[in-house]
């Protein structure tokens, strides 16, 4: 039996927040998880505090205030509820979903991002949801998270989600040894099929600085050295997933040559595939080791509206 994993969904009053939940609630097994819904209730709203600087209202902005606050702490109990009962009736033990709701301490995004300090093996969040800023490709709390969580994996979920199938979006990376790792460990317990994916760039050899040796003679021999260290990878990494608990026949893979858009070749993939989910390594194999996030990961994640992103750290 799988160790117990202790999640964290990170949610609002929102229908971005809900779909987070019913993720949860579709995609894994219920046994062994252990699950806390948390939901910070924020600040009353600017409009107040900008009346009460008016010492005519100052009585009366107490008094909306209080009555705010009780407004805020009902809908967010009733939220709270409402999602308990729909990850009970999907099996979760009613002993093992747990419930955090709080004021406002620090910030929303900090506060959450202290109790995902406690030792949770996914952090759950809407794409949008936990902030009134719905432009962005993220909303600013959300944002705030996925950016803030360098140590521990972080869920965005982008929609009401129905398919389980997974794409692993992986290169030879140590980052991406560890989300193929991850994601077994997760879908071992579930049905879910898993495609090993990995998308290779067309070479362009821009890192050639003699112009004398760009030429189609060199870029044949590093595609023909690509495509031999290949087949390893991925059996290396099925081996991993078939350790964790996976079943063979759940196990596939595909490689993409002569890629203009690795993001882009990973998201058409996971639409074209109806995947549900898509499970990458926060860095990969950029030499840019300063950035919070590959650059392949950010425009992942930027662009996978209607897909759940597993970022592991």
């Amino acid at each position: 039996m799988s160790q117990q994993k202790k999640i964290l969904i990170a949610v609002d009053s929102s229908a971005h927040s809900l779909n987070a939940v019913k993720y949860v609630a579709q995609q894994c097994a219920p046994a062994e998880r252990s699950l806390n819904l948390m939901h910070v209730i924020p600040t009353a709203p600017e409009t107040f505090w900008d009346m009460e600087k008016d010492a005519f209202f100052k009585e009366k902005m107490k008094s909306k205030y209080a009555q705010w606050k009780r407004n805020a702490k009902k809908a967010a109990q009733t939220f709270l509820d409402d999602a308990r009962n729909l990850l009970v009736k999907a099996k979760f033990k009613e002993n093992h979903v747990g419930v955090i709701l709080q004021e406002r301490e620090v910030g929303i995004a900090r506060d959450i991002l202290k109790e995902c300090a406690k030792g949770y093996d996914a952090v759950v969040v809407g794409r949008r949801g936990l902030s009134k800023l719905e432009d962005i490709f993220l909303g600013s709390v959300s944002s705030k998270i996925v950016n803030g969580l360098e140590n521990v994996p972080v869920w965005v979920v982008g929609g009401d989600i129905k398919s389980r199938k997974m794409l692993l979006a992986v290169d030879s990376s140590e980052n991406s040894r560890k989300a193929v790792d991850y994601g077994g460990a997760f879908a071992a317990d579930t049905e879910a099929e898993l495609t090993i994916f990995h998308v290779v760039r067309s070479v362009g050899l821009g890192f050639v600085d003699d112009l004398a040796l760009r030429d189609q003679e060199i870029e044949k021999r590093l595609t023909e050295e690509t495509e031999r260290d290949i087949p390893r990878m991925f059996r290396s990494y099925k081996e991993s997933l078939e350790k964790a608990g996976v079943a063979p026949a759940r196990i596939s893979s595909k490689v993409i040559m002569h890629s203009s858009s690795r993001a882009g070749d990973i998201v058409k993939e996971a639409k074209d595939g109806r995947y549900g989910t898509i499970v990458m390594g926060r860095r990969g194999l950029s030499k840019v080791r300063e950035f919070l996030m590959g650059r392949v990961t950010n425009k992942v994640l930027d662009r996978a509206e209607g897909f759940a992103v597993w970022i592991m750290p």
